[in-house]
This record gives C-alpha cells, sequence and structure tokens, in this order.
C-alpha cells in the first residue's frame, strides 16, 4: 500500500510549465481576437447616446408645443433653433417650425428636427398637430 502512494507522488503526470504557458499563450490570442469586437462596440454604443439624446429632445419640443396654450401666438412662440450638448459633448442643433395660423380654430402644424452640428447628420425629426383657437 505505501509502495503505491509513493508511486503516485514520484509520477510527473500533472500539468507542467511548459503545458500552462501555453495555455495562458492561447488565452491571450483569444483575448487579442476579441479586441476589435470590443471596440466596435464601444463606438456603436456612443452613437446611440447621440441618438437616445437628439430623440429625448424632439419629444420634449413636441409635448411643449402641445401643452403651450390654446392660443396660436403662443404656439408660434415655439418657433426658432436651439442648441444642446449631450453627455459626450455633442452639440445637437434643435429647429422647431410651426406652419400657419388658422383664422378662427383649427389645427397648427408642429415639426420638430435635431442635428448634430459636427456632422449635419438628422438624428430624429417628428411632427404634431396642435390645436389653436
Amino acid at each position: 500500500m505505501f509502495t503505491r502512494i509513493a508511486e503516485r507522488l514520484r509520477s510527473d503526470s500533472g500539468f507542467g510549465l511548459i503545458e500552462t504557458t501555453i495555455s495562458m499563450f492561447m488565452l491571450a490570442i483569444l483575448a487579442v481576437l476579441f479586441l476589435p469586437l470590443l471596440v466596435q462596440g464601444l463606438k456603436q454604443s456612443a452613437a446611440n447616446t447621440t441618438l437616445a439624446t437628439g430623440t429625448q429632445l424632439v419629444n420634449e419640443r413636441l409635448h411643449t408645443a402641445q401643452a403651450t396654450g390654446p392660443g396660436c401666438a403662443s404656439v408660434s412662440a415655439l418657433a426658432g433653433t436651439s442648441d444642446f450638448t449631450d453627455p459626450r459633448g455633442i452639440v445637437i442643433q434643435v429647429t422647431t417650425t410651426v406652419g400657419t395660423c388658422p383664422v378662427g380654430n383649427g389645427t397648427v402644424t408642429v415639426a420638430v428636427t435635431a442635428v448634430r452640428t459636427d456632422t449635419s447628420a438628422s438624428l430624429a425629426t417628428a411632427s404634431t398637430l396642435v390645436l389653436v383657437s
């Protein structure tokens, strides 16, 4: 019985230094292969942040137009352009256009567009009808 234990202790059946080094090298190669995927994911995440900010700004402008008083003059006062900066420092220009006021009661079209100022790419565009009197 003691001879079996002594034989097992003397055997070289475990992982050696070469096997461990090769496995670490293979893991390093896998990590390097996944690096471009990680970089692409980070770039897409940054682009989605800017797009979400532009969409949120357009949505807020439309809600402001709908919540404005029933007078056409108060809705027309919302027309114009303003600049906002997203969390990444990208400047987004939001433009609000208001259609012509109807005579008497009716609806007026309010359109809002968000554009990146550095690339001139349109991020979001939406329009709504606002009931005015």
